[in-house]
């Protein structure tokens, strides 16, 4: 069943190639005014190494042996593990009699032997100018320990390397149905061996003498790239020529990848299952060498170098936002962009699409950060993207990014369509406020109205009770007043008379000490008190006030004169007295008291002598 599946795998391979053999010239790219082309092979591609640009192309990506082609893999990953420290090219390698057992007497050799003991160096020499095919084994086991191992990792560099339609089987590239590999895909390996400087320098060595070894004499060897070099294929030879490898065998004819620098460009061309006739002369028409020589002429010959994009170019100014600084950055390529152009360039067949990641950019934004690319297209062919870098650094500015998004957000249409409603359900809501507040003011207003009222109704009523009250005491206080003036008055009124008692009791005993130290006689039978030839005393004021003027004194004793003019004995030592303070005239029949209310002391008269003051002692003369 397995060898079922594998004859059938390579049948449908077989197929592939033979089809590819039918039809040549697939894919031949085009260009105005250059002249077409046709290789007079399986595949081919011509590209140009520094830009990558395909100049031509002819069934590029169909699946191919490869031959020998497929050591420039070999020597790629001995040279990667050189560059990793695992090998050097001084090393010494034995070679292993394993090495040389899938080695085929008709197949390319360097005759090495086992047990011979050669150098990483010479080996690749070896293997890349005689296309030794035992060191390509002996290569191979030098780096992974065995060759199945290093060809499954051949497989995975050639993944890496994004070598999608290839697919290894051994180190040499002797013919196997599962071993191919396509054009585009040997560029792809080829320019990454290219990159290492042993590399370069080996595949362009036309002659090369490895020292004698243990095993054998000092080797001469010669490049078998007819290109490069006369020694082994004379007259193919191309002027600028660096590289690279050949590779043959019957099933994939005859193949070359090479390499050559003209007019500051590095040209690669890739030919495969080219085939080697014999004209009439019998001499052999190598095509793999004169295809690729006429692949690589038409290229440098119907294409001029131009310089489409030059880094130091100022692109565009990019507005910028959220800076203080700055409104705008200016931007420029990462890269310059240097092409072969079909024809003369004309530089007003030029396009430069540029495409920004915003359309506005964002402090902050340092010198070099990537805003966008810029797309170089020439003749309508779009020959490369490059990255667009800000020339200048532009500093952040927090109040210019708030204004900026406060801008953003109000310019969305959206946005301002809810703003809108919002902003009606504010002011409705402020207008429902603004009445309901409104209604409570009044009503507040109502209800301070009414309290005044009835704060004011209470102060009246408190004003009313305080007046009254006020009346009241006012009264009260005029009635105490009137009380206690009448008092004082009664007070006077008493002190007065108790003084003009005094003072009359004072004259009596005055009178009477005089009358008893003067022997006066009593006062003749007539009108008491009243001396003879003098006007009648003046009534007493029957309030006990004093007596008129030019009268005399009241009377005090109790032989005062009546009203009717009868003049009275006086009374017996405390009878006959009247209430104290009281005046008025004495009742009927009785004797009148002091006026003051007192009573006339014991012993101050004789019986029949009338008492001091009561006589009415005359007064001064009129």
């Amino acid at each position: 069943m397995k060898k079922t599946l594998i004859r059938a795998i390579s049948f449908f391979l077989t197929l592939s190639l033979l089809t590819g053999l039918l039809i040549p010239f697939a894919s031949a790219i085009e260009y105005e005014g250059v002249e077409s082309m046709t290789v007079d092979a399986t595949a081919a591609l011509l590209i140009d190494l520094d830009t990558d640009q395909v100049l031509y192309e002819q069934a590029a990506d169909e699946q191919r042996y490869p031959a020998s082609i497929t050591k420039i893999m070999t020597a790629l990953l001995t040279l990667e593990a050189i560059g990793r420290g695992e090998l050097d090219l001084n090393t010494e390698i034995t070679v292993d009699a394993a090495a040389l057992a899938d080695i085929t007497e008709d197949s390319s050799t360097a005759n090495l032997q086992a047990g011979e003991k050669i150098t990483v160096k010479n080996l690749l020499y070896c293997l890349l100018l005689a296309s030794a095919n035992e060191a390509a084994n002996v290569l191979a086991m030098a780096v992974s320990g065995d060759i199945p191992t290093f060809v499954e990792l051949m497989n995975q560099r050639a993944q890496e390397l994004g070598m999608a339609g290839t697919h290894f089987v051994n180190p040499h590239g002797l013919h196997n149905a599962d071993h191919y590999s396509t054009a585009r895909d040997i560029y792809r390996m080829s320019k990454q061996a290219m990159t290492h400087a042993t590399f370069r320098e080996i595949v362009s060595t036309g002659r090369y003498t490895v020292p004698a070894t243990n095993l054998s004499k000092a080797r001469s060897l010669l490049n078998t790239n007819g290109l490069l070099t006369s020694a082994k294929h004379y007259g193919y030879t191309m002027d600028g020529t660096i590289g690279i490898k050949t590779g043959s065998t019957g099933e994939a004819g005859y193949c070359l990848v090479a390499a050559v620098q003209k007019k500051g460009h590095t040209l690669v061309s890739v030919v495969l299952g080219a085939q080697n006739p014999t004209d009439s002369r019998g001499n052999v028409q190598r095509k793999q060498f004169t295809e690729s020589k006429r692949l690589l002429n038409w290229g440098f010959t119907n294409f001029s170098d131009a310089t489409l994009l030059d880094a130091e170019t100022y692109l565009q100014e990019l507005p910028v936002r959220f800076s203080s600084e700055a409104s705008h950055v200016v931007v420029r390529p990462t890269r310059s962009v240097q092409v072969m152009v079909p024809g003369t360039y004309d530089p007003e067949r030029l396009e430069l699409r540029l495409r920004f990641h915003r359309d506005v950019a964002s402090a902050p934004i340092e010198a070099g950060d990537v805003l966008g690319t810029v797309t170089v297209i020439y003749a309508g062919e779009e020959y490369a993207t490059v990255d667009m870098a800000a020339v200048s650094d532009v500093s952040f500015s927090p109040f210019m990014a708030f204004v900026s998004s406060v801008n953003t957000v109000l310019g969305n249409i959206y946005v301002r369509l809810l703003l809108l409603i919002a902003l009606a359900l504010v002011v409705v809501g402020l207008v429902r406020r603004f009445q309901e507040r409104t209604k409570e003011e009044r009503r507040a207003k109502r209800q301070l109205r009414q309290q005044e009222k009835i704060a004011f109704r209470q102060r009246e009523a408190e004003a009313r009770q305080q007046d009254e009250a006020q009346a009241k005491l006012e009264k009260e206080a005029r009635e105490q007043q009137r009380k206690e003036e009448l008092l004082r008055r009664q007070q006077e009124a008493q002190e007065r008379q108790a003084k003009r008692a005094q003072e009359a009791q004072e004259r009596q005993v005055k009178r009477e000490q005089e009358r008893l130290e003067g022997g006066a006689k009593p006062p003749a039978p007539g009108r008491a008190g009243s001396p003879a030839g003098r006007g009648t005393p003046a009534p007493a004021s029957r309030t006990g006030g004093a007596p008129a003027p030019g009268r005399g004194p009241p009377p005090t004793g109790r032989g005062s004169p009546s009203p009717a003019g009868g003049a009275r004995a006086p009374a017996a030592p405390g009878t006959g007295s009247q209430t104290p303070g009281r005046t008025g005239p004495p009742q009927a029949g009785g004797t009148a008291g002091p006026a003051a209310g007192g009573t006339a002391p014991a012993g101050t008269g004789r019986p029949g002598t009338p008492p001091a003051g009561r006589m009415g002692t005359p007064g001064p003369a009129g």
